[in-house]
């Protein structure tokens, strides 16, 4: 009997470290598409050091591997198998295998928008060198700031991966950094242990978060976020849909034999705001009230005149000082608060879109998801399913 004939489903054989959530996502993420279809058996990727990935490839009779590539050698490695591979790593500056990532402009795009928002005058980013989703990141980033603040100056470090940077000596590199850094900066640090590592550096230098530096990771890893005392801001990323994604590529390449051209690279729609974040530096006090005023009430159906009577100000002052501050209309950021809360209990609770209708207190169900569509380009079903991990 042929090899072929003997099983009904494709033996798969996953490659990454589970010891950060974003890989433990990917992996459930992998899994939970075999396990649903059925057409997919996963095996173990926990290879020991000195295991040759084609011994395991013959042991386990594996049809096809998704493997988080980050040195060219192992790339090779993996190109002389004969069975289709999946990347779900962007960290080489090109790859010959197809990859299944994020959106890294975005990432870096929506940590602007949420720096900017906070009324930041001048931007800052920390990167990992020679990284692709670093560099990518970082022009996101710098491309939003071009025209959400264009006159802002933005500065840049950075250093190697985290697992060769830790400890003392990069810390003390960190607290060099920000001295150099005015009051009301927004620092963007590509992978969350860098903010992590910001926090503590800001906390030695005397460095108050957020009231003097707003610190903004990417991520949102449930370990990191939560490490100092201060909770950390993060972006969030589709780590748990690259999985699926990736396994729906695979499974096509094990049966047609076919390898795609190009990659595939998910949308990244959120920033999880928490403390690190939770600032306006504006010398407004008008504005101040007005932006309080509405995340306060963002579960409520406000209008433009309940956040003008809680500012002070006549209506046409505050949208003057609004848009001049904020770069923004009054109306634009009641929308964006209601749908952020829309989002979160999307992301953590069941309940179904007319439930959280009526606790965002939006007039009915249509009128949520056409907000929420022009806010976010997806409809609430398709956010939902990007974080569903059962």
């Amino acid at each position: 009997m042929k090899h072929s004939e003997r099983r009904s489903a494709f033996q798969m054989l996953m490659i990454c470290r589970p010891d950060w959530e974003y890989g433990r996502n990917m992996m459930l993420g992998a899994r939970h598409y075999a396990f649903t279809t059925g057409a997919i058996e996963v095996g173990n990727g926990l290879l020991k050091p000195g295991d040759s990935v084609q011994e395991v490839v013959r042991r386990q009779h594996i049809d096809g591997i998704i493997a988080v590539i980050h040195h060219r050698e192992f790339e090779e490695e993996l190109l002389q198998l004969p069975i289709p591979v999946v990347n779900v790593s962007n960290v080489l500056s090109s790859t010959r295998l197809p990859l299944v990532t994020q959106d890294d402009e975005q990432v870096g795009r929506l940590a602007a928008e949420h720096l900017a928002a906070c009324g930041c005058t001048t931007f800052a980013c920390w990167e990992q060198k020679n990284a692709r989703f670093s560099n990518e990141r970082l022009h996101g980033f710098r491309e939003a700031l071009a025209l959400l603040s264009p006159s802002a100056p933005c500065h840049t470090s950075g250093c190697g991966p985290i697992a060769k940077e830790q400890g003392p000596e990069l810390i003390a590199r960190m607290r060099r950094w920000l001295r150099k850094l005015p009051p009301q900066t927004g620092i963007f640090a590509v992978l969350d242990p860098f903010a992590l590592h910001l926090l503590q550096a800001a906390r030695e230098e005397s460095r108050p978060v957020p009231e003097d530096l707003a610190i903004l990771g990417a991520g949102d890893d449930e370990f990191w976020v939560d490490f100092e005392r201060i909770p950390l801001s993060s972006v969030k990323l589709p780590s748990w849909q690259i999985g699926v994604e990736a396994t729906k590529l695979l499974e096509m390449m094990m049966r047609t034999g076919q390898k795609p051209d190009g990659s595939l690279h998910l949308a990244v729609t959120e920033v999880a705001a928490r403390r690190s974040t939770d600032v306006l530096f504006a010398k407004d006090e008008a504005v101040k009230r007005a932006v309080a005023y509405i995340r306060q009430h963002a579960a409520e159906n406000i209008y433009v005149e309940d956040v003008v009577r809680a500012s002070g100000i006549s209506r046409s002052g505050l949208q003057r000082r609004f848009s001049s501050v904020l770069g923004k209309s009054v109306l634009h950021e009641i929308q964006r608060a209601r749908i952020a809360r829309v989002q979160s209990l999307l992301r953590t609770t069941d309940l179904k879109l007319a439930a959280i209708a009526e606790s965002c207190d939006f007039p009915d169900t249509p009128r949520l998801h056409v907000l929420f569509r022009q806010f976010t380009n997806r409809t609430p079903g398709e956010y939902r399913a990007m974080f569903r991990k059962k």
